[in-house]
């Protein structure tokens, strides 16, 4: 298992000229599995595996991984009405991005799938980020030669 394929893979679901962003909002600047040197133009999102399990069976390992895709809508404004109303316009946008090609275009991928989300404000250098956590499982077997 290449978990770094599967991520890059799953961040192709998400850029510009792939997913549609709400009416009036702009396109998803970046997205990306490999974590950016400086913080890009938002809306943008990274995607990064936090956790995953797996089922040995007859020669063959069952993998369930749980990324989590973080979008990154823009710096907290102070207009948090106005910020609200964009992080809800894009939820359902987001959601949906896997539904078209839920096997990523990967060998072994059974499908992914969100599973659950939360708005968060990310952090970085000192700077607040609305966003989205959205916890994106995928399902993945392996063969896999196995003695005892």
């Amino acid at each position: 298992m290449n978990a770094l394929t599967i991520a890059d893979a799953l961040a192709t679901k998400y850029p510009t000229g792939t997913l549609t962003p709400p009416s009036g909002y702009g396109a998803i600047r970046v997205s990306t599995a490999r974590l950016p040197n400086n913080i890009p133009t938002s809306p943008w999102v990274l995607v990064t595996l936090p956790k995953g399990s797996l089922i040995l069976g007859t020669q063959q390992v069952k993998h369930l991984l749980e990324f989590h895709v973080n979008f990154h809508y823009a710096k907290a404004t102070g207009d948090t009405a106005r910020d609200i109303t964009a992080m809800l316009s894009w939820l359902g946008v987001l959601l949906v991005a896997t539904f078209a090609d839920m096997d990523l275009g990967v060998a072994g991928i059974r499908k992914a799938y969100p599973t659950d989300w939360e708005m968060v404000v990310f952090t970085y250098g000192g700077d607040e980020y609305y966003g989205w956590d959205i916890t994106v499982a995928v399902e993945y077997d392996e063969a896999q030669a196995m003695t005892t």
